[in-house]
């Protein structure tokens, strides 16, 4: 069975990002999964938060103030020779919504700090215009690790050039899994990579993604929405899914929880969960670096999530 225990430290950024962008039309907050409807809504409650919370603390101060998160997990099948190894998940990244470059090199200075045997990276790193990308490449390329860097899509990447995100990435040393699966060989047992594309503006197929995988690896799982993992059938033997989209809500109330969540995470929003028919894939939701429609979080700070996988002993 697999054992999940969650450890919060706290990081702090020491530079707040001052670059917003007008929210976009009502064809564009459709794509993104909101309705005018929710948008609106959305808005109401973000001002309330401003209100209560301050306009500082909600634009620069929670947005800029890093959690990370530490998770033991053990997985079937993991070979022995990668028992202890540091896999680092970060998502929605959202440049040019209120994150820069400068935010993205000082998160990648936080990530190698961390010492990653392994990068994930689940999708959407711009806002939306991939220009916005092409400056922070030589910090994605200072991201170092022996296993492996590897990317899927969100859909925020589609909206403008999608090509030119994955291309921009790909010069960050990041191998980019649309529907496919990367293997790292072991003597002692296989581990599995697998990325899908993104849901809402995709053509995800995680069957064609698992084709020749053995049967005996051990397979994780890269899905920008969270709420796909109960579509994965319970045969192909996914033995963690990795997602992020939701930012837990980003804006949070007491009692409440989240006020609203994209469509593709109304079901899966933040932190641990055993997805899918008899709850077969174990399934982590990270809330996200930036932030979407509005520049602000309000008691859902951004979060790196740092796991340290064991295999396990049944």
């Amino acid at each position: 069975m697999n054992i999940i225990s969650f450890i919060s430290t706290r990081a702090f950024w020491l530079q707040a990002s001052s670059k917003s962008k007008q929210s976009g039309s009502a064809d564009q907050r459709q794509q993104r999964g909101l309705t005018r409807r929710q948008f609106l809504k959305g808005s109401v409650v973000a001002g309330a938060a401003l209100g209560a919370g301050g306009l500082g603390y909600t634009w620069f101060g929670e947005p800029n103030w890093l959690e990370k998160i530490y998770i033991r997990m053990e997985l079937p099948d993991l070979p022995e020779s990668l028992n202890g190894m540091r896999l680092i998940q970060f998502s929605d990244m959202h440049l040019g919504m209120g994150k820069n470059t400068s935010d993205l090199e000082q998160l990648v200075d936080v990530i190698m700090s961390e010492q990653p045997d392994m990068i994930c990276f689940t999708g959407d790193m711009v806002d939306e215009h991939p220009s916005e990308l092409v400056s922070g490449v030589a910090a994605l390329q200072r991201l170092k690790a022996p296993l492996g860097k590897y990317a899927v899509l969100g859909n925020h990447d589609y909206l403008d050039d999608v090509v030119t995100v994955m291309n921009l990435m790909k010069q960050g040393g990041f191998e980019m899994l649309i529907n496919e699966h990367r293997l790292l060989q072991r003597q002692d047992g296989i581990f599995a990579i697998v990325g899908l594309d993104d849901q809402l503006l995709g053509n995800p197929d995680v069957n064609k993604a698992a084709r020749g995988i053995p049967d005996d690896a051990c397979r994780l799982l890269l899905m920008h929405e969270p709420d796909y993992a109960d579509r994965v059938p319970e045969e192909l033997k996914f033995r963690l899914q990795l997602s992020g989209h939701s930012h837990g809500g980003q804006i949070r109330l007491p009692l409440f929880g989240a006020v609203i969540t994209p469509k593709g995470s109304r079901k899966y929003v933040m932190g641990g969960y055993r997805a899918g028919k008899g709850g077969h894939l174990p399934l982590y939701v990270n809330r996200g670096i930036g932030m979407s429609q509005l520049p602000v979080r309000f008691m859902c700070r951004p979060e790196l999530t740092i796991f340290t996988l064991y295999r396990a002993n049944t």
